[in-house]
């Protein structure tokens, strides 16, 4: 790579931050368009500073919390006796068995 006058060499270009992470520039450009990767549009492509990528990168992963299922909601528009109804056939059933 050559340091062309007047660059900030911490602005990196796809190709250049594709090489620095060891990734192919297609995922690279998937990462910013994800927002996973700081990134700054220009044009049709990106341009990335090392020092954003880096915080970004030493910020532990977090997985996706799993949601718990909640209990299905009564149909819209029924009233509210038959809510009611629902709700209460629902537990009788569930305190018979």
């Amino acid at each position: 790579m050559s340091e062309q006058a007047g660059r900030d060499p911490d602005v990196l270009t796809t190709a250049e931050l594709a090489a620095k992470l060891g990734l192919s520039a297609q995922t690279v450009r998937r990462m910013a368009n994800a927002g996973q990767t700081p990134a700054l549009k220009t044009g049709k492509d990106f341009r990335y500073s090392w020092e954003a990528v880096r915080e970004v990168l030493r910020q532990p992963h977090r997985e996706p919390e799993l949601s718990v299922p909640k209990e299905p909601e009564p149909k819209k528009g029924a009233g509210y006796r038959a809510q009611r109804r629902a709700r209460s056939g629902a537990a009788s059933t569930a305190s018979e068995n």
